[in-house]
């Protein structure tokens, strides 16, 4: 028939008559729900990478203190050879009274914070050398002005003039010092005595060291002057052998 056009067949181009806009051709129908929503990731991955990397670290701390710790600790032992001398197992039963005045000393030292106290005699005749160490918990820091009252106290006679001072050198870790003694004699028969004692502290050890000759072979006259520079090097000969 003239002047007819029939429909558009369906799926024509948009915008044709018959044809909502939209279909076929042209954009997606609307969603009836909208779009899903995004899933979210997960975080618990960061946060126990946080937690385990925590208890990591402190556990480090631990191990580290724990070794610091360790390294610092010492002991006392009384070998039967000390800074390449011998110990003179039958001077130390003559010489119990020196030996007990060191360890009167070390306990006064200390505040009588001790556990246990070691002895022993090294060397012969007149380079024979007195050790007392002991163990305990011990403030290094203390050393010089608690040697200093213990020895005075310990010395208490106008025949002694002592002097007590720190040592760079103590042959290891922790503190050192030594006293220097002098006995004035009251007559002019018996010279003046020069000599010393030198000692050493850490957190866990303490070691006196004193030159003496034995008293049944030797006399006061006799006895060989001591500095402090002597015995100290004495001092971390010994310390080598009896500290572990």
């Amino acid at each position: 028939m003239s002047g007819w056009n029939p429909p558009p067949a369906p799926g024509g181009p948009p915008g044709q008559p018959g044809q909502p806009y939209g279909y076929g051709y042209g954009a997606p129908p609307p969603m009836a729900y909208g779009p899903p929503p995004r899933r979210s990731s997960s975080n618990a991955g960061c946060v126990l990478g946080v937690i385990f990397a925590a208890v990591a670290a402190v556990v480090l701390v631990i191990v580290v203190a724990v070794v610091a710790i360790s390294m610092n600790e010492h002991t006392i032992d009384t070998p039967a050879v000390a800074g390449s001398r011998s110990r003179d197992y039958a001077a130390e039963t003559r010489m119990s009274s020196t030996i007990s005045s060191q360890r009167r000393i070390i306990q006064q030292v200390t505040g009588y914070k001790v556990d246990t106290v070691k002895s022993a005699v090294y060397g012969t005749g007149s380079d024979r050398y007195v050790f007392v160490g002991a163990e305990g918990d011990f403030d290094p820091d203390d050393l010089v002005p608690s040697f200093r009252r213990a020895v005075d106290r310990e010395m208490n006679s106008s025949r002694f003039s002592t002097l007590t001072m720190p040592i760079s050198n103590g042959g290891g870790d922790g503190k050192a010092a030594c006293v220097s003694i002098r006995y004035i004699s009251s007559t002019t028969s018996i010279p003046s005595v020069s000599t010393a004692m030198c000692g050493w502290m850490t957190g866990s050890t303490f070691g006196l060291v004193y030159p003496a000759a034995d008293a049944s072979s030797s006399t006061l006259s006799s006895v060989r002057v001591h500095s402090t520079l002597s015995v100290a090097a004495v001092m971390r000969d010994l310390r080598d052998d009896v500290e572990d």
